[in-house]
């Protein structure tokens, strides 16, 4: 729930404001998490099919499958250890739980305001030490991921 009355209210234009990247940041991450999974799927079915491939003629082609193997390995390692780094799933999940907390509190805040400007004013603070509260959770799921990778 959005509202354009509350555009020049700080608080309000803030929540706006990080809803808008988290969402973005929470696209991105789940966008990658699926990029790399496609990325990992199609090099391990390659690596499968170089594999199996014989050439009979190898006077006329040089061509060493072993070598080409090796590399495709290499690629879905790497590309399994980035996902694995970077954790793609777990930073969506994040952001969206944080995102539902957000819109939540703006839902709360455009509710009041419709309601009567006066009662958003007197719930300000309220509303305000409730965005704080939402912050310093999000700190703590993100110093918690940070210490699951030491």
């Amino acid at each position: 729930m959005k509202t354009t009355k509350l555009k020049d209210d700080l608080l309000y234009y803030d929540i706006e404001k990080r809803i808008d990247s988290i969402k973005g940041k929470k696209n991105i991450n789940i966008f990658l998490f699926r990029l790399t999974k496609i990325i990992v799927f199609i090099a391990g079915a390659t690596v499968t099919v170089i594999t199996g491939w014989r050439i009979t003629n190898s006077d006329l082609i040089n061509f060493n499958p072993d070598n080409y193997v090796l590399i495709i390995s290499a690629a879905i390692t790497v590309l399994a250890a980035i996902e694995g780094l970077f954790n793609f799933k777990d930073k969506g999940k994040s952001n969206n739980l944080l995102l539902f907390e957000l819109r939540r509190l703006r839902d709360r805040i455009c509710f009041d305001f419709d309601k009567n400007p006066d009662i958003y004013e007197k719930n300000k603070e309220a509303h305000f030490l409730n965005f704080q509260e939402i912050l310093e959770s999000q700190k703590v799921i993100i110093e918690n991921s940070d210490n699951d990778e030491e």
